[in-house]
């Protein structure tokens, strides 16, 4: 139960009402499924309609996630008997779903205004830049997934109001206290139980593998042995950086743009002091701080006072004096303390910081000043030559969007806009990317059948703010099964394993039948060089037994007294492909989490969370049960 509620916590519906959609989900395109126009209708969902040409776009966009988490191995479970009816069912299957989700939105008449769709973009991490919303990032990000600013604003604006519904309609699940604390003893429960590993290595394969039998695993299993699609490429690439490198800027021109930007090239005011610390808040600390104050106010030496009464140790050996800094580094309270301190008035009251209290002295204060040409020369001319390569990589990229699409047969005029050559790329697969292709959306357009098979240029693909692309496929060699004579050795290797695991497994079962009967094992452990371990205490959470085996652990009925309860569980996720014996003896009911509020609290979260999956999984499947779907075109 505890494992089912934990993967629960961790489910489709709970990530929706939990956290903000992310944006690949938002560029992934759940907008537009509704059918019209001169379509050809797939589905009808109370009477709205949805298009072919939606179902077609939705089974891509699955697919492609579906090479994106599965990577190398997409190939061979592609090759699988009903990969693509199945794909495309679960493309129908979330059309259907969103469809039926908005128009339980517009029957409600639920909205989002437009400011509230501005501001969840710009606390979007992927258009910021250093915690802040960067208009340049967002165009550059949009433009990489080929999304206008308003379609995508749309798309937003349906995640959200999509998002407001789901939190209307589990805002009010809870758990009972009760609940929680049934919960907490069983996560807080241990388990007492000897265990006996069994490898298939003890178990060597004896005979020699037939090519008989080679042959039919080879037949079996020919889907396992598939070499990858793979691709060779051409393309033509435009570099920011490498526009900088042959961009010249001579003196005059650095030195118009300096008197045009001196504001950019001041150094801002700076202080100079020095502080004594009384660490903490308490009544005390202030009491000692006012002390300090008052004796210095009679004349005393700071410097004296710093090193035999600061608490802050490194700056008390240096008279209390610290580095100079800028606005806004300090603590608040201490920062504006100090840039109040004047040469009339240089020592302030008492200042409270989040490190206690301070007395600070004003040493030497730097004034604002446009730092001279000659100091900045080097940075003027760096800054003026990115912006030109800037302006120049922009006006290129434009031009080669422009060009890609014109011209869609070949890169010759491709290369021509960027001044460069086309290059070349030999056949690769998807377990050897070169780096400069190595995004899994352009390796998914690489590897589009469409794409390859139209032959034509890629719009501009941003491989970066500062790198773009125009790529075309040059040459495809399909996914192919391997030859026998090239995987006979894995064949073989693989037979041995499966013998041997065979035989472990074997021997697991007898040696458990004789347990259960009474009988003695000594013997055939002794055998294979086996025993039992020591009795282990086990948690949920223990990391020092193989995962399988506390699992299985905590599944067994608890014992009798001065029994045991056995049972057997297979290890082989850990790649020993072998199997374990055990035997639960205790079962101890330890101090739970009820001490420690904050784990209470997390796991009282967690089970929320897993209502809230079962009441959303409920209610689309009354949604499904309650609508008028008609599949009126089956592909």
């Amino acid at each position: 139960m505890l494992d089912k509620m934990r993967e629960g916590s961790q489910g489709i519906a709970a990530k929706i009402i939990l956290i903000v959609i992310i944006l690949s989900f938002a560029l992934a395109g759940v907008s537009g499924y509704l059918g019209g126009g001169n379509a050809s209708v797939a589905i009808t969902v109370n009477g709205d309609e949805i298009s072919n040409a939606s179902v077609e776009q939705e089974y891509k966009n699955e697919r492609s996630r579906l090479q994106q988490q599965y990577g190398e191995q997409f190939d061979i479970i592609a090759a699988s008997p009903g990969f693509v009816k199945q794909v495309r069912a679960q493309a129908k299957q979330t059309l259907i779903s969103n469809l039926l989700i908005a128009q339980s939105i517009a029957d409600m008449d639920l909205r989002i205004g437009d400011e509230q769709v501005k501001d969840a973009i710009r606390k979007m991490p992927e258009f910021q830049v250093k915690g802040e919303f960067n208009n340049e990032q967002y165009l550059s990000t949009l433009r990489r997934a080929s999304y206008t600013p308003a379609k995508f604003s749309q798309s937003i604006k349906q995640d959200l109001v999509r998002r407001q519904l789901l939190n209307t309609l589990v805002s009010s699940e809870f758990i009972l206290p009760i609940e929680i604390d049934n919960v907490d003893k069983l996560q807080a429960q241990q388990r007492v139980a000897r265990i006996l590993n069994i490898s298939g290595r003890a178990f060597p394969q004896t005979t020699p593998i037939s090519i008989k039998d080679i042959q039919a695993y080879y037949d079996q299993h020919e889907q396992n042995f598939q070499s990858l699609q793979q691709v060779s490429v051409d393309y033509v690439l435009l570099d920011a950086h490498k526009l900088s490198q042959k961009t010249v800027i001579s003196d005059v021109q650095a030195q118009a743009y300096y008197d045009d930007h001196q504001v950019d090239y001041q150094r801002v005011e700076r202080r100079k002091v020095a502080h004594i610390l009384v660490q903490g808040h308490s009544a005390d600390a202030l009491k000692k701080a006012q002390t300090i104050l008052l004796a210095l106010e009679k004349g005393a030496d700071f410097s004296v006072l710093a090193r035999a009464k600061s608490e802050d140790i490194l700056s008390a050996k240096n008279d209390g004096a610290l580095d100079w800094f800028e606005h806004g580094v300090m603590d608040e309270q201490f920062d504006k303390a100090s840039f109040a301190l004047t040469a009339k008035a240089p020592l302030s009251d008492i200042v409270k910081s989040t490190f206690g209290y301070h007395i600070i002295k004003l040493l030497d204060i730097q004034q604002k000043q446009t730092l001279p040409f000659a100091q900045v020369k080097a940075t003027v001319m760096k800054t003026l030559k990115k912006e030109n390569a800037d302006e120049r990589y922009y006006d290129l990229q434009q031009q080669l969007r422009e060009v890609a699409f014109e011209a869609p047969d070949s890169l010759d005029e491709a290369a021509g806009v960027v001044n460069t050559q086309i290059q070349h790329i030999a056949l690769f697969s998807r377990d050897n990317v070169p780096a400069l292709l190595d995004d899994p959306a352009l390796l998914n357009l690489l590897f589009d059948i469409d794409f390859r098979e139209e032959g034509l240029n890629s719009d501009v693909f941003e491989l970066s703010d500062k790198r773009s692309i125009v790529v075309r496929v040059s040459n495809f060699k399909e996914a192919a099964t391997e030859s026998l004579d090239k995987v006979s050795d894995t064949i073989k290797s693989q037979l041995s394993e499966q013998n041997s695991r065979a035989k472990a497994h074997d021997f697991t079962l007898q040696v458990l039948e004789k347990l259960n009967k009474g009988e003695s094992v000594e013997a055939l452990l002794q055998d294979k060089s086996l025993q039992f371990s020591k009795a282990l205490t086990l948690s949920r959470y223990s990391r020092e037994v193989n995962p399988q085996v506390v699992q299985k652990v905590f599944t067994l009925a608890k014992p009798q007294a001065d029994k045991v309860t056995r049972d057997w569980v297979s290890t082989n996720d850990t790649g020993d492909t072998g199997f374990a014996i055990i035997e639960l003896s205790k079962v101890l009911d330890t101090k739970s989490a009820t001490t420690m509020p904050a784990l209470k609290e997390q796991l009282g979260a967690m089970l929320v969370r897993g209502g809230s999956e079962a009441t959303y999984q409920a209610w689309i499947m009354q949604l499904m049960q309650n609508a008028d779907i008609k599949h009126t075109l089956e592909k």
